[in-house]
């Protein structure tokens, strides 16, 4: 377990020579680096935050017991601002994994009224990383919410890349008034600031650049979301730099229409599986 910026992480390892690094504040993957390779597929900036209650700003925020506005607590919810617990940390035959852990506590009732278990999973082999959130409901009432996984991925150019697979998908945009509209042609542009929660995916879909591809699946997450806050964004949040628009796209996994619903001693589970092809 390492301590950059005085945050506590751990690092993982593969036989492989794959790499990821998982901070326990909001069980948030900062790092993926893939077997053979040098470079980060995972976008962080370089004035990201870091430590208890800091959302760092890049890697897979874990957006629970709330996505974005869907629903009634605050903007992606307490997970991603929490500290999570090791659970497991093994290095096995297929790479590396660990387990991290969120349970309900005093504060966490005050927003969100419910006990609960959530476990995120990190496996991390040859050219592939999968995360795993797993929430079981350990209250004696029904539990609702909606989540989304959060990848922060990094591009050369943002302008030059382009998500392939949402052709016909119906999407929520919120830079037109959060109207909907239904996707035209397989190929969207990132031309600069896009907020879309797209409906009913596929669960395999790309993010290709000139010169690289990253496949992207999900499994229990019917949604995808893609994002990029454009030069004003970046600009207006303290904890982005100039120029990081360009640097890095979004495209998440989410369940938002309609929430998850657990009765007592249920559990859901959302998974997206990442895979760098060249």
């Amino acid at each position: 377990m390492s301590e950059a910026s005085g945050a506590p992480s751990v690092k993982l390892h593969a036989p492989d020579g794959a790499f990821a690094r998982v901070y326990l504040d909001g069980a948030h993957v900062t790092s993926w680096i893939p077997a053979r390779s040098t470079t980060d597929r995972l976008f962080v900036s370089r004035k990201a935050q870091y430590g208890p209650g800091c959302s760092i700003r890049g890697g897979i925020p874990v957006c629970f017991p709330q996505f974005g506005p869907f629903g009634p607590i605050g903007h992606h919810g307490f997970a991603r601002l929490s500290r999570w617990n090791v659970v497991s940390q093994d290095e096995i035959a297929d790479g590396a994994r660990m387990t991290l852990r969120l349970t309900d506590t005093d504060g966490s009732r005050e927003t969100w009224p419910f006990s609960f278990r959530a476990d995120l999973s990190v496996h991390v082999t040859a050219a592939t990383l999968t995360v795993q959130l797993t929430v079981t409901n350990t209250d004696t009432t029904p539990i609702s919410f909606t989540a989304a996984l959060h990848p922060y991925f990094a591009v050369e150019n943002a302008h030059a890349t382009t998500v392939r697979g949402l052709a016909g998908c119906r999407y929520r945009d919120g830079l037109r008034d959060d109207g909907e509209f239904d996707a035209q042609g397989d190929t969207l542009p990132i031309e600069g600031h896009i907020d879309r929660v797209y409906y009913a995916t596929p669960d395999v879909i790309e993010l290709r650049e000139p010169h690289r591809t990253l496949r992207i699946e999900k499994r229990g997450f019917p949604e995808t979301v893609v994002w990029n806050p454009g030069a004003e964004g970046t600009r207006s949040r303290a904890d982005f730099a100039d120029g990081d628009e360009l640097h890095m796209v979004c495209v998440e996994a989410a369940v938002v229409r309609p929430p998850v619903l657990l009765m007592s001693g249920e559990h859901w589970i959302g998974t997206q599986t990442m895979t760098a092809e060249g």
